[in-house]
């Protein structure tokens, strides 16, 4: 049975009365290039102040931050206000699954029960998870992990309050629990998987489960939800970080998002009061130096803001929709098709060291932002460091500006790195690279205070990884003899770790030693296997070397 079947005249008759049925051309102004404005219909008007209940991936925690920036209510948010979600970050409430949104809402409403003994696993004494929320949540005592999964439930039945849901869809790639029948939200952590390696597999779902998990989550939310309840359903752009099926992760995240697309449209067309809004396509149709941080998974915070005020201000009716733009737009420098072509070649050319190509053409540096970058690499992996740096001096963008504080980095001038570093730093731009570079130049300065300054600053605007972050500041106090600091901060890289990381328990263990704490230093790779040929041997030279000092003491 197809989708949609329209009369072969009418058919005709909508596509030539309606204004958006082509793409348009570059000739002229275009609602595709360099910002992606696909139009949507607007079924209904947000009320001022109304309260909006949302639900799903990671983009839903985004549309949050705008709505409330509107003054809309969102109750998913005051759940944060509680004590048992204080200090945990708003995307621990991420659904990425459509077996997970009917999962939420099956269990607040009494659809389906909540099973606690299959769902909170003990990984250690007195320390539990549950595994149906983000694996990135700590463990935690039993009725701390039992509070959060009440809290969660009474968050989501606020949804009968509110006459809005935004509902957004992430992937379908899941994780199937054997014990529970039902779908995790996330993947496993790493041990409980090991320790129940049967209980869980990975799933790539179909359109038919995707789907029927979908079309029962609406059953619950029009069931149990105001009468007058409108869905607004959305795919989220942000694609799927990693794949565990044995292809590209770009044609993996193509069929996920593909089958969430088709659902979400199989969705639109069943249910009266769903209407669709075209988010993922507005970002990924966009120019990616628009639409994306530089880990290419993000998207841009300024890109966010104008996707959600687009939808914000139709279904407001604001006058605003007519001036809606992006300031990084009217920026945005112009790439010559032939240049952005040369960019590939030159990237191979820089990886052999094929000095001839930029030889040859160079010229296209003074055109082509992403072609002087290249240009720019290869200077500064063959010791032209100041011919690297005038090629990208003038260039904001944050992969110049990263790659500025590199070349200056290397060329020992560490105050001028850390000028090109910091504001990437301080404006929180995915990805570790840049604090390695303001860390590394703290230590060049030979500075403890300025790495302290360093370690700071990236506690406080990275979210998660305090382990890798204590561990590469250990390593640099070390370097420059503040052994007391750097071991305090390195025993808390290797529990953190446990002993799945042979570096840092090595790191560790040699901060000991620094401190003549042989013992310490011994339990530090108790348990820990090299992951390379030189960490085994290292580890086995230090037992030896520790064993015969413990053993002179005693």
């Amino acid at each position: 049975m197809p989708l949609v079947s329209l009369d072969g005249l009418e058919a005709v008759r909508i596509r030539k009365e309606n204004p958006d049925a082509s793409w348009g051309n570059r000739n002229s102004e275009n609602r595709i290039e360099p910002l992606a404005k696909p139009a949507f219909e607007v079924p209904f008007l947000l009320k001022p102040k109304e309260k909006i209940f949302t639900i799903g991936s990671c983009f839903a925690r985004h549309v949050e931050g705008v709505l409330l920036n509107h003054g809309f209510q969102i109750p998913m948010r005051k759940l944060f206000k509680t004590p048992e979600f204080e200090g945990l970050d708003v995307e621990i409430v991420n659904n990425f699954g459509t077996p997970s949104i009917y999962n939420e809402l099956a269990w607040a409403f009494g659809e389906a029960e909540f099973d606690e003994d299959a769902s909170f696993v003990e990984v250690g004494k007195d320390k539990y998870i549950d595994v149906h929320m983000v694996n990135s949540i700590k463990p935690a005592p039993i009725e701390l992990v039992r509070a959060r999964r009440r809290g969660v439930a009474k968050a989501t039945r606020a949804l009968a309050d509110c006459r809005v849901l935004i509902m957004t869809l992430g992937l379908v790639e899941l994780w199937w629990d054997e014990l529970s029948q039902s779908y995790l939200n996330t993947a496993p952590m790493p041990s409980t998987l090991k320790q129940s390696p049967e209980r869980f597999s990975l799933h790539v779902l179909n359109f038919h489960e995707c789907y029927k998990y979908l079309s029962g989550a609406l059953d619950i939310a029009f069931k149990h939800g105001p009468k007058d309840l409108q869905v607004i359903l959305t795919v989220s752009p942000v694609p799927m970080m990693t794949t565990h099926r044995p292809v590209d992760v770009i044609t993996a995240n193509c069929y996920s998002k593909s089958v969430l697309r088709t659902a979400a449209e199989q969705a639109v067309v069943t249910y009266k009061r769903v209407s669709y809004f075209p988010s993922y396509e507005t970002i990924t149709i966009s120019d990616r130096r628009l639409a994306w941080m530089d880990d290419l998974v993000h998207v841009n915070k300024s890109m966010i803001e104008f996707n959600v005020e687009r939808m914000v201000n139709a279904y407001t009716g604001s006058s605003a929709r007519d001036a809606e733009k992006m300031d990084e737009a009217d920026t945005l420098q112009y790439e010559p098709a032939e240049a952005l072509m040369l960019v590939e070649s030159a990237r191979a050319a820089r990886q052999i060291g094929d000095g001839e190509f930029f030889e040859t053409h160079g010229q296209w540096s003074a055109q082509s932002p992403a072609f002087a970058i290249e240009h720019a690499r290869f200077l500064g992996e063959n010791g032209d460091l100041d011919g690297g740096i005038d090629l990208i001096r003038n260039d904001p963008s944050n992969a110049a500006q990263l790659l500025l504080g590199q070349l200056e980095l290397a060329r020992g001038n560490y105050e001028e790195a850390i000028a090109a570093i910091r504001p990437l730093c301080e404006r929180r731009v995915k990805g570790p690279q840049h604090w390695h570079v303001w860390l590394e130049a703290a230590a060049g300065m030979r500075d403890v205070d300025a790495v302290l300054a360093v370690e700071k600053h990236w506690l406080l605007f990275t979210h998660g990884g305090s382990g890798s972050i204590l561990f590469h500041v250990g390593r640099a106090l070390r370097r420059l003899g503040a052994f007391e600091l750097a071991a305090e901060r390195l025993v808390v890289a290797r529990s953190e770790y446990g002993v799945g990381n042979a570096l840092v328990a090595i790191e560790c263990a040699m901060a000991l030693i620094d401190l003549d704490r042989p013992g310490e230093a011994l339990a530090a790779i108790k348990g820990v296997h090299g992951q390379t040929e030189p960490q085994s041997e290292k580890l086995a030279h230090l037992r030896k070397s520790l064993g015969l000092t413990l053993s002179e003491q005693t």
